[in-house]
């Protein structure tokens, strides 16, 4: 199991493949939450304020992996569970693609062969996709024991999209945590901040 791009999600039909870009893979937020988890995951003084500037080089796969796994010792049974799930799909798909009686044998087949040559893409985005909700697990566990009342991050989207995910984690916690998001304008610059209510 390695961590690696894949691509946006893909769209199979008997007549070719499109890709939904709305629908990115979420190894290119991984890096991020990476970071995060990095720059978070230590003690606390009540009321100091820390700051923390992020590489300006994106963390390797290798060490995204293995610091998530580290937080999260299921992740290995849970990618494979992931996977089981997705050969499953793949599967049924093709099932129902010899099935189809809608579709000329040529258009049958030639549906049966995209879904095969996305198979192995299809299995990496949801390598990617468990390896991400995981780390936004432990972003929510992190925030949560570390009483974070807010981070703060320049408002670029994948920012924006892993505090989106993380606000989500929090409400799944026992108790929930409630949490906002606000968009603000300081010294000239766009800022994102997740605020926590603590």
């Amino acid at each position: 199991m390695t961590l690696e791009y894949a691509g946006p999600k893909p769209l199979i039909s008997a007549h070719g493949i499109e890709f939904d870009h709305n629908k990115e893979d979420k190894f290119v937020y991984l890096s991020i939450a990476a970071e995060l988890i990095q720059a978070l995951d230590h003690e606390y003084i009540e009321d100091k304020s820390y700051t923390c500037l992020t590489g300006d080089k994106p963390i390797t796969p290798e060490i995204i992996f293995a610091l998530i796994r580290r937080y999260d010792p299921q992740l290995d049974r849970e990618i494979e569970e992931r996977q089981t799930l997705v050969e499953a799909e793949i599967a049924s798909q093709i099932k129902h693609a010899h099935e189809n009686r809608l579709l000329c044998e040529e258009e049958r087949q030639v549906l049966i062969n995209n879904i095969e040559l996305l198979r192995a893409y299809r299995i990496q985005r949801s390598i990617n996709k468990t390896v991400y909700y995981s780390a936004i697990e432990t972003l929510a566990r992190i925030i949560h024991k570390g009483h974070i009342e807010h981070i703060t991050a320049p408002m670029y989207p994948k920012f924006f999209h892993v505090f989106h995910s993380v606000q989500g984690a929090l409400t799944k916690l026992h108790p929930p945590v409630d949490s906002t998001i606000d968009i603000y304008t300081e010294d000239k610059h766009l800022s994102v901040q997740l605020k926590i209510r603590v």
